[in-house]
C-alpha cells in the first residue's frame, strides 16, 4: 500500500498535468477539454453523465 505522502505527491504532479495542458486555453475550451475527458471516462467506467438531478432518465 502507498503511503499517504506518496499518493498525494501523485495527486499534485497530476494537477500539475492538467493545468499545464489548459493554462492557455479560453475558458470555452476549459469546459470543452473537462467535457470531453468525463465522456471518455463515463465510456471507460460505463456510467451515465446527467447533467441535471432533476432530469428524468
Amino acid at each position: 500500500m502507498k503511503k499517504t505522502n506518496t499518493i498525494e505527491q501523485e495527486i499534485d504532479q497530476i494537477r500539475l498535468q492538467i493545468y499545464e495542458k489548459i493554462k492557455d486555453m479560453t475558458p470555452e475550451q476549459h469546459i470543452e477539454y473537462y467535457r470531453k475527458s468525463g465522456e471518455a471516462s463515463a465510456k471507460k467506467y460505463g456510467f451515465t453523465i446527467i447533467a441535471n438531478a432533476n432530469e428524468k432518465r
